[in-house]
């Protein structure tokens, strides 16, 4: 889905405001989001997701980029990836993410694998654009490396069970998942591309189920869902960390 400027408003509208917080001092330096979105569009690029925390205009908020001439990882879009705030609580960042075309799931790839884009905050101009668009496009190899990696790697069930009961320390603050839920319904796929028992799609089938919830299991009392996690760098921490843990297994 490639998202129209409206669609954006809709979903980020923080991405529109045209100068920071009231709280925030003369020193500090407004990037303009839109501003960004518009010359990455200029260069091709197109939003296919953007997102915020919270509902103020200033709040923080990501937005999804990708280039129709950039191909694809295995079995996902690479994209790029901004995250800005107005208010102070995140700084302009560009990051590197994959789209996984099954399940139309987003992920970032850890400073591990694709080091974070070193950008200007300033004077950020269409040549920067360009600078960052050849630079992403050089990286693609180690994140194909790593998602190769993980594709050929053939793990067992008891292994499977083993980064499930690890990735617990990624999802929940103690280090427990709730009392009914099982590793074994952690693991168990949603569709039938996701079957295969590799550490990529071991990695998918729990990043999923971690960040999009859905998951309906047996409580001490009644029937619970797992929500789906909205916080913006909640989610990018359990995305990067998930991605590592399975790089371990391989």
């Amino acid at each position: 889905m490639i998202y129209t400027l409206d669609q954006l408003k809709e979903n980020a509208p923080s991405v529109f405001a045209t100068r920071p917080h009231q709280k925030m001092s003369q020193k500090y330096h407004f990037v303009n989001s839109l501003d960004l979105v518009d010359k990455f569009m200029n260069e091709g690029w197109n939003v296919s997701r953007a997102s915020q925390t919270g509902k103020g205009l200033f709040s923080k908020h990501e937005v999804r980029l990708r280039h129709g001439s950039i191909p694809k990882v295995g079995d996902s879009i690479p994209e790029i990836i901004l995250q800005n705030s107005h208010d102070g609580t995140t700084a302009f960042s560009v990051q590197t993410g994959l789209h996984r075309l099954v399940c139309s799931n987003g992920l970032t790839i850890p400073t591990s694998v694709s080091q974070s884009f070193k950008v200007r905050h300033s004077n950020f101009d269409m040549g920067e654009v360009r600078r960052l668009t050849d630079e992403f496009a050089d990286r693609l190899p180690l994140i194909a490396g790593s998602v190769q990696k993980m594709s050929t790697k053939i793990v067992t069930f008891d292994e499977q069970l083993d980064y499930a009961k690890k990735a617990q320390n990624v999802r929940w603050v103690n280090g427990q998942k709730p009392v009914g839920l099982t590793l074994e319904e952690i693991l168990q796929p949603l569709r039938g591309g996701d079957e295969e028992m590799n550490m990529w799609n071991t990695f998918n089938i729990v990043q999923e189920k971690f960040v999009r919830g859905g998951l309906t299991y047996k409580g001490p009392k009644r029937f619970t869902k797992m929500k789906e996690l909205k916080n913006i760098g909640t989610v990018n921490k359990i995305n990067t960390e998930l991605w590592e843990l399975a790089e371990s297994f391989c």
